[in-house]
């Protein structure tokens, strides 16, 4: 009697190499600012498992994982994919990620950051305060953080944003790599937002770690 062979699923290749960006927002308004809003608010992860579509193509330029948490949807996240071709650099809110000769670089722009109390990185400055937050090398990744006070222009309120990039140049990782493993380069532009007050105390190039409240 003949034997049946089973038929066995190959396995699914579901690590990721080459240049992938996921960038985290988290907004809210007032409302948000402190009490349970503020606890649910701040409880947004600053990296989630990156979608199997990211696996591919490798040869794209740039592979973009969005995940957006809103006040208004009670911070349930909202994710999306996108690829970017035909520059050498793409822009994701304020942040930069450029191609460079030997790896990444990774730079903000303080000019399409709201700051309130800075006349300086607005109007003409905009688009023209770019900071190198770090470089990645091959095989490394990093996270870049910072916060913005904005303006709704059609009530005239004012919003709160959080934004959390992480960026690897990745040779067969997993696709929790932005959970699973530290950032080889962090850097961490968080200041105190008051909606009359200076943006941030001391110096602009520091490190800081001043949650919004």
């Amino acid at each position: 009697m003949s034997r049946h062979r089973s038929k066995r699923t190959p396995c699914e290749d579901t690590r990721v190499s080459g240049l992938v960006v996921q960038l985290l927002t988290t907004e809210w308004t007032k409302e948000a600012r402190g009490g349970p809003g503020a606890r649910t608010r701040n409880s947004t992860p600053p990296a989630l498992v990156l979608p199997k579509v990211m696996t591919q193509p490798e040869d794209a330029p740039f592979r973009l994982h969005h995940v957006y948490f809103s006040e208004q949807r009670s911070f349930l996240p909202r994710q999306w994919t996108d690829v970017h071709r035909g520059k050498p650099f793409v822009e994701v809110e304020a942040f930069r990620v450029e191609h460079a000769d030997d790896g990444v670089r990774v730079l903000l722009d303080h000019g399409k950051m709201g700051l309130p109390g800075s006349l300086e990185w607005s109007g003409g400055a905009r688009g023209q305060r770019h900071e190198a937050l770090f470089h990645l090398s091959p095989g490394e990744w990093g996270r870049g953080v910072y916060n913005e006070r904005i303006q709704y222009w059609e009530t005239g309120h004012w919003g709160y944003c959080k934004h959390v990039l992480n960026v690897g140049l990745l040779e067969a990782a997993d696709l929790d790599v932005f959970l699973s493993t530290r950032p080889d380069h962090e850097a961490i532009r968080e200041y105190l937002l008051r909606q009359g007050g200076p943006a941030a105390p001391g110096s602009r190039s520091a490190r800081l770690h001043i949650v919004a409240s």
